[in-house]
């Protein structure tokens, strides 16, 4: 009886060690700071811009992005979203997400976004792109 409460013990101790890992290394992907954002610039091949940025998005922040409205392809560009590493949103309920969109291999599009989540406070609210 004592051996099989600690092997459950151990499998849970794995499971959770498991989680933390994928968690940590989805981490990775979802935030980026304002100077990685700053550093891709609106024409900037494709290539060049993938390399300064995490490989694919933050999954939290496309969701975000998507019940806000927008959508991982806006105009014929293929969309990315990150969360904010160092910035934080001016409204409250919300949270800062950039989206870089790349078509015809360069950057097309960028914007900072505040996305409501939390709240259900009204629409997204957004600085201008940059085109």
């Amino acid at each position: 009886m004592l051996n099989i409460a600690a092997g459950g013990v151990l499998l849970l101790v794995v499971a959770v060690a498991i989680g933390a890992c994928w968690l940590f290394r989805e981490s990775e992907n979802m935030a980026i700071t304002r100077a990685t954002y700053d550093s891709v610039v609106v024409g900037q091949p494709e290539p060049v811009a993938k390399r300064l940025l995490p490989y694919g998005q933050s999954k939290i922040a496309a969701k975000l992005a998507r019940k806000a409205g927008l959508t991982a392809r806006q105009d014929h560009a293929a969309c990315r979203h990150y969360l904010s590493r160092d910035e934080q949103a001016t409204h409250a309920g919300h949270l800062l997400v950039y989206q870089v969109c790349f078509a015809a291999q360069s950057v097309a599009t960028k914007a900072r976004l505040e996305v409501g989540n939390l709240a259900p406070r009204g629409p997204r609210t957004a600085e201008r792109p940059e085109h």
